[in-house]
């Protein structure tokens, strides 16, 4: 009689040396990555200048390319019309960079020439309007005093704007770089085109051709309604700059202008900044009107000018827009800040195009939004209602008033 086989209780053992195998495999895995990664920082680091270069090329190109666009439908070759838009963007440039120019080099020459002067006519102001008793030729002493140790500074302050310009031939090849770049991609742009699309399928060309279209358009959009607004901004504040007698009505006018659009968030506090301290200097009562111009002029842009302007070029909710700005200030610095809005247009301009858009779900914890919206309208509407019946009463009873005492 046969004894009854027992299963096999032993585990089977595993091969042989198989960390042979695959220790060398993972360490090359790993080698492999980590070369890759800390190549590709250091690639990003060493080329981080150029890429900075490309993406400003990009947005100067989609920002010019509507009115190359326009000339060219009118019958012009892409080069001159590529090289007469260029040459206008880069005399509005100078213009501003000479205006600003004057009023840097002028205010200082001014101020360190009669920083005595100033502070008496302050200090002056103070006394009589707040009851002080500010020891003004004292005061004129002590600064008159130490006027060699000013000029010495201001000595410095030369020298050191003359270093500075040494330092400009850097600035001035990466300006040359940039609008070299510009000019063939605005003046080669079918032909680039072309060379790109060929490498990919008629769906992908199809989507290649949305993303580039809706990109060009917000952030062509955006540019063309900030100088717009610029443009506004400038005419108001020049004509109210001249009747306060503000020196260099017409180049800080365009400073408020320009560095109140182009300067997100912040800018509107850059701008009006400057021709404060300028009025301050001349005349505190003329900083005072300064300030009521500028504010008055940004509550017209707010509320009447900009969201015709800007309604089909920048639709960004306010928080996005600050969240954009500072994003795009960490990542590239001012550079980055100022590229942050088309950015953010742009991207949600892509999501309102590839992705459906459903019904809100009611809650009751939330209001519905379009019903919000209804009810701030009907509110609204209720307010004008009001308003126009008070007047109504007040001129029927000034009419019934005449008609006693005729």
């Amino acid at each position: 009689m046969s004894e009854p086989v027992l299963p096999n209780s032993t585990t089977p053992e595993h091969p042989s040396g198989w960390y042979r195998v695959w220790l060398p495999r993972t360490a090359l895995v790993t080698l492999v990555a980590v070369t890759v990664v800390y190549g590709s920082v250091w690639v990003f680091g060493s080329t981080s200048g150029f890429l900075l270069t490309l993406v400003l090329s990009a947005f100067i190109s989609f920002a010019l390319l509507p009115a190359v666009e326009v000339l060219a439908r009118r019958g012009w070759r892409r080069g001159p019309a590529t090289g007469v838009v260029m040459l206008g963007a880069a005399l509005i440039a100078l213009v501003f960079f000479v205006a600003m120019m004057q009023v840097a080099i002028g205010e200082v020459i001014k101020l360190v020439g009669e920083i005595p002067g100033y502070l008496e006519t302050v200090a002056d102001w103070l006394n009589e309007t707040f009851n002080l008793e500010i020891d003004v030729e004292s005061l004129v002493s002590e600064v008159t005093a130490d006027q060699a140790r000013i000029e010495g500074l201001a000595t410095n302050a030369v020298g050191g704007i003359l270093g500075f310009a040494n330092t400009a031939v850097g600035f001035v090849f990466q300006i040359l770089t940039i609008s070299l770049f510009v000019f063939y991609i605005l003046a080669d742009l079918p032909r680039l085109r072309g060379a790109i699309l060929r490498r990919f399928t008629a769906a992908q060309q199809h989507h290649i051709d949305t993303v580039t279209s809706i990109t060009i358009d917000k952030v062509g959009g955006y540019v063309y309604s900030r100088l717009l607004l610029a443009g506004a901004s400038a005419i108001f504040h020049v004509i109210v700059f001249s009747l306060i007698g503000l020196p260099y009505a017409l180049a800080l006018s365009l400073w408020v202008g320009l560095v109140s659009q182009f300067i997100p968030t912040v800018g509107t506090y850059i701008a009006g900044a400057l021709p404060v301290l300028i009025a301050l200097l001349e005349d505190p009562i003329d900083a005072v009107w300064v300030v009521i111009a500028i504010v008055v002029y940004q509550q017209i842009e707010n509320y009447a000018l900009s969201p015709r302007v800007t309604a089909n070029t920048m639709n960004l909710h306010p928080a996005v827009a600050f969240g954009s700005v500072i994003v795009g200030g960490a990542l590239l610095g001012g550079v980055g800040a100022l590229l942050a809005l088309p950015a953010a247009a742009t991207i949600a301009a892509l999501i309102q195009t590839y992705f459906d858009s459903n019904e809100i779900v009611s809650s009751g914890k939330f209001e519905d939004p379009d019903a919000y919206d209804a009810r701030m309208r009907a509110k609204a509407q209720e307010k004008a209602s009001r308003r126009t019946s008070g007047r109504r009463k007040r001129t029927t009873t000034l009419d019934s008033g005449n008609a006693d005492e005729t």
